[in-house]
């Protein structure tokens, strides 16, 4: 009953701040949707992935070797870059603005990226058997299990602490990953992965004031995962610090894979 009063008063809440703020295309200013079709046409996905530590290009963003030591993520999947001026104002206005129906749209952008990945793995994945060229049999050598196997993957949003959550009125990754697993037909879990601390923005902070401030912050309640593959939802990264804490915490009740699914990189 409890849950069913704050799901209520979370819709009545975003109802409430889309009534104050009039639904305008954040592009073009076009009236009854926060980015129209045609501004949607001029985002552009982030034409290559790659390692974000040393930002080396790979097929599939994951951290390379000398890299990987130090993260518990396999990588991060980046749909867009936050130098697109219509993709950094949607987040702004998502997260500082809290117009929560914005994170519809910034969901088909991830949507869109994930699409282009699935269709790039399917004509990757014949280079395992086939002898295809060299560059499409590498790609394909190195296709991560949760791009293989992309229907079994568990979808978790990065978690807020309750003030912030408060605050805001609902959690940005978790609106995103509702859309992607209502798209894909994957599970969500949006309850075990909890934020026990609540810490300053990270956007304040420089890379090694990320990493401290992060720690420790993640808790995970259910039970094993029995080597499940994750994505972890969340709408920017810029060191990816909070994701490998989250994904630190996962690995350590037996996940398998952890990839972040962000829609920009700050």
């Amino acid at each position: 009953m409890l849950k069913k009063i704050k799901q209520n008063t979370s819709r009545a809440w975003l109802f409430f701040l889309d009534l104050i703020f009039p639904i305008e295309c954040l592009g073009c200013g076009f009236e009854g949707q926060w980015i129209c079709e045609k501004c949607f046409k001029e985002i552009k996905l982030k034409p290559k992935q790659y390692c974000l530590h040393c930002k080396k290009e790979n097929s599939w963003g994951e951290f390379c070797p000398p890299c990987r030591i130090i993260y518990s993520l396999n990588g991060v999947w980046i749909a867009a870059l936050y130098d697109e001026p219509l993709v950094s104002r949607a987040i702004k206005s998502l997260k500082y603005h809290f117009t929560g129906g914005i994170a519809a749209d910034l969901s088909q952008l991830l949507i869109l990226f994930v699409d282009k990945m699935l269709e790039q793995a399917k004509v990757a994945k014949p280079g395992l058997a086939a002898g295809l060229e060299r560059r499409i049999f590498e790609q394909a050598k190195n296709m991560p299990a949760a791009v293989l196997n992309y229907k079994e993957n568990l979808v978790i949003p990065v978690p807020l602490s309750r003030k912030r959550l408060r605050w805001r009125g609902f959690n940005q990754a978790e609106l995103l990953a509702r859309k992607v697993v209502e798209n894909y037909g994957l599970k969500l879990d949006n309850k075990n992965l909890i934020r026990v601390k609540h810490k300053k923005p990270q956007a304040k902070l420089n890379e090694i004031q990320r990493l401290v401030n992060v720690k420790g912050c993640f808790n995970w309640q259910g039970g094993n995962l029995n080597k499940k593959n994750i994505i972890l939802i969340d709408d920017v990264v810029t060191t990816g610090a909070t994701l490998n804490e989250c994904a630190k915490v996962l690995k350590d009740h037996g996940a398998g894979e952890i990839w972040g699914l962000v829609a920009a990189k700050g």
